[in-house]
């Protein structure tokens, strides 16, 4: 998960992960964190400013969280990419917005040019915020 703001939506996560004994690594960009303590966050990396990657490995998570980060990142097509890259085939990116804070359509468009399909936007999940969605496909577009 990479996040500008670590708040109760970490907590959730791994509490709702906790009994599955997954493993939660948090890259933080600036913004204001408040600190979680549980079992199933890993590594803690803080990202120094929005023009930097965050750390993965190729094909390493199944699902990657950007929590109010593509918005504010200064290359948010090259993070979107080295996404598509740190996730294992057929796996899922998950993108969490304020509302407003950019269109989702602009948000949509970037996650096609990054190869990733079935985007579906959910506006009422999480109040304030809007939810976006998109699947990598194995073998389909860069099919890494």
């Amino acid at each position: 998960m990479a996040t500008s703001h670590a708040d109760i939506l970490i907590e959730e996560i791994c509490t709702h992960l906790e009994p599955f004994n997954a493993t939660v690594d948090l890259s933080r960009y600036p913004g204001e964190h408040a600190e979680h303590a549980s079992a199933v966050i890993g590594k803690v990396d803080t990202i120094k400013d929005f023009n930097s990657p965050i750390r993965s490995a190729t094909r390493d998570y199944e699902t990657i969280i950007l929590q109010d980060v593509l918005h504010l990142h200064t290359f948010p097509l090259k993070l979107l990419q080295l996404v598509y890259r740190s996730l294992e085939n057929s796996a899922e990116v998950i993108i969490i917005q304020s509302n407003g804070a950019i269109e989702t359509s602009e948000i949509e468009a970037l996650l096609e040019k990054a190869e990733f399909r079935a985007a579906n936007t959910i506006s009422d999940l999480i109040e304030g915020y809007d939810v976006i969605v998109a699947k990598k496909m194995h073998m389909w577009g860069n099919g890494l």
